[in-house]
């Protein structure tokens, strides 16, 4: 959070929106992680077809979560690039660790919260 505050301070408002737009994401990540493993682990052992939809449809919400919050890293990368700032994902490819990331940037928040 430190570097994105410092960043934050050579950005345009529009930049800004977008860091913050970043931060909200990987919340919503978070969140529907939580939800699929809670509906998951609710619903294990049951064969019903609602259940079925239940669990898949979490998925799917954690899915598009997912790839808002990597579209929305990408971004602040390339704004890191263009004003010579160090990036602040420096991680892989890998979806998993996009999602650590998601979780690194929630506990700081967290952890720090007023």
């Amino acid at each position: 959070m430190e570097k994105l505050k410092e960043l934050a301070k050579v950005c345009t408002d529009a930049q800004r929106k977008l860091i913050r737009e970043m931060i909200h994401d990987a919340a919503d990540y978070v969140r529907a992680v939580v939800v699929m493993e809670t509906a998951a682990s609710n619903i294990a052992g049951l064969d019903s077809d609602a259940a079925k939809d239940a669990l898949a449809t979490t998925d799917r919400a954690r899915t598009i979560a997912h790839d808002a919050f990597i579209a929305s890293v990408n971004v602040v990368n390339r704004i890191c690039d263009k004003h010579e700032f160090p990036r602040i994902y420096t991680g892989g490819d890998a979806r998993r660790e996009y999602g650590d990331f998601a979780m690194v940037l929630v506990t700081e928040i967290f952890a720090k919260r007023s």
